[in-house]
């Protein structure tokens, strides 16, 4: 009897193991991909049973080490229950990986089978590290005046793949030292505190900063490039150094204003003055191809129109033109009008109205020159009269005469 059941037992023993499934870890994936160091991942384990026959009891364990480790409250062994003939189960696990991971591919092991893990496999995960990048990527103020202070706000950005920790922002000194020992002065400075500080910055965030900045009073108008320096330390304790420069255009403006430098003789009705115009630039701009015109009510202005050409800052230039004063000028301060066209640093066109107040007085208040210029007028004209008169009395007969005879010599 004995002889007969061991037999039996040992067939039923291989045909238990004959209709049993066949699970093996497939394939794996993960996400990111690459994972960076001290960042976590998501990895997917898809299991398959390679047989006819069902799986049952399945079970499957990761076995983690440097440098991953579980999240909190994951567990490496998990069941997978039955799956049918050439079927797939996929398993999830939740990684961390550790702040010191180097760069390259890293493995991990994954066991599986029915009730006990039979089968191991091996699968690699690429390890990257990624570095935190800051850049200026906004300013509050892109053109300065020289001689002025003006708080600029700027905004500072991590471009980069991961976290930009005891940021500190520094705008370069005043001044450096080149190769040659030769000393080039900053024309534009940084005012107050020497740095901003910033906790940090994670992937894509932005912080603003103000810093105020300072023009040098003799700066040349044009385009400047600010380098600012900005140090930091990567979420593994290395020290950085970004240097970002900040675009600013130092720029000003004309101020033309005039004044009547000289009226000879003094305005008075009927009369006609040399007017001497003063024109100055009190601004720090130069003021470019300046044209003025001229124009006044009782006035008839021999040069209305006059080009000057161009008026450096704190400059000055005169024109002068004769004016013939109406003689139904009312005896008071008329207005002479004076419209200043000129173009800017830019090149825009500008036009600045100026009055100029012209004092007319009467001939007798103007005093001897009034009088004087009558007088000289009187006096030219009899002087005249008297001329046509000789010539018409005395020349023109004995003219006729001597003509004639020479007529009857011929």
């Amino acid at each position: 009897m004995k002889k007969i059941i061991l037999p039996l037992l040992f067939v039923l023993l291989l045909a238990g193991h004959a209709f049993a499934g066949d699970i093996v870890a497939n394939s794996l994936s993960y996400k990111p991909a690459p994972v960076s160091p001290g960042s976590a991942l998501t990895v997917w384990v898809q299991v398959k049973n390679d047989s006819i026959y069902e799986a049952e009891n399945g079970i499957i364990r990761l076995e983690t080490e440097f440098p991953f480790t579980l999240q909190p409250g994951e567990i490496a062994e998990k069941n997978l229950g039955t799956i049918d003939p050439f079927d797939t189960a996929t398993i999830e696990y939740k990684l961390l990986v550790d702040d010191k991971a180097v760069d390259g591919m890293h493995s991990i092991k994954v066991l599986v089978g029915e009730e006990v893990t039979t089968k191991e496999a091996n699968f690699s995960i690429s390890i990257l590290s990624r570095t935190p990048k800051l850049e200026i990527v906004g300013s509050s103020v892109d053109e300065l005046s020289p001689g002025k202070v003006t708080p600029v706000m700027l905004t500072i950005k991590n471009i980069g793949g991961s976290i930009a920790k005891n940021i500190v922002l520094k705008v370069n000194p005043e001044r450096t030292v080149t190769a040659a020992g030769v000393v080039v002065e900053r024309e534009i400075v940084s005012l107050g505190a020497s740095a901003k500080y910033i906790n940090k910055l994670d992937m894509d965030e932005s912080a603003n900063v103000e810093i105020a900045l300072s023009v040098n009073q003799n700066a040349e108008l044009k385009n400047y490039s600010v380098p600012i320096t900005l140090e930091y330390f990567d979420q593994n304790g290395t020290s950085k150094t970004e240097i970002s420069y900040l675009g600013i255009k130092v720029t000003a403006e004309a101020d033309v204003d005039a004044v009547i430098n000289s009226i000879t003789p003094s305005a008075f009705p009927g009369g006609t003055s040399e007017v001497v115009v003063d024109m100055f630039n009190i601004g720090l701009a130069d003021a470019k191809y300046v044209v003025i015109e001229l124009s006044g009510q009782y006035m008839n202005i021999e040069e209305p129109r006059q080009f000057i050409g161009t008026l450096e800052a704190d400059d000055f230039d005169s024109f002068k033109t004769n004016v013939s004063f109406d003689v139904t000028t009312p005896i008071q301060e008329i207005p002479l009008t004076l419209s200043i066209y000129y173009k800017d640093d830019s090149l825009v066109e500008r036009v600045e109205t100026k009055q100029l107040m012209v004092n007319v007085a009467s001939p007798t208040a103007v005093g001897d020159g009034g009088i004087g210029l009558i007088l000289i007028g009187l006096i030219s004209l009899a002087l005249q009269l008297i001329g046509l008169y000789v010539v018409l009395k005395w020349v023109y007969p004995r003219a006729k005469v001597f003509v004639g005879n020479m007529r009857k010599k011929k």
